[in-house]
């Protein structure tokens, strides 16, 4: 079990100080600490001290997550950010645009990386694709041609 997580996004202040020492943040889908906790584990060591944090887009709206994360990344002063989550999850993949929108208005200079979980594999996803996922249109393009 990964030593980090349990700790709710929503429940987490921002000016805790286990936030302002680290400057990498891993956000993770609440069902993969219990369904994947080595997942996370090793997602987790890839960092130099990740913070873990959980939430469920399922029963928290994504605008509510959405201003707690771009909260903590200008007051915790974040460097990086990381998704985690279950792909194929209609309500997890809100977390992987969320986090997209706060680099793109509001903080730039924060680099951002975003990984799924499929049939129990990880697999790295790059911004664009989350970007594509959004417009429906262009994926259907990219089908036909």
């Amino acid at each position: 079990m990964c030593g980090s997580c349990g700790t709710y996004l929503i429940r987490t202040n921002v000016g805790d100080p286990k936030l302002r020492e680290k400057d990498d943040l891993l956000l993770i889908g609440s069902c993969m600490k219990d369904r994947f906790p080595d997942v996370v584990s090793e997602i987790e060591e890839r960092g130099d001290g990740m913070v873990v944090l959980d939430v469920c887009m399922e029963e928290i709206h994504m605008n509510h997550a959405g201003f707690k994360i771009a909260s903590i990344v200008r007051y915790a002063n974040i460097k990086r950010l990381t998704a985690l989550t279950i792909d194929g999850s209609p309500h997890c993949v809100q977390l992987h645009y969320v986090i997209e929108d706060i680099q793109r208005h509001f903080a730039p200079d924060v680099e951002v990386s975003h990984y799924v979980v499929e049939k129990g594999k990880v697999c790295k996803v790059s911004s664009q694709a989350v970007k594509r996922s959004r417009h429906l249109s262009k994926i259907e393009v990219g089908m036909t041609e």
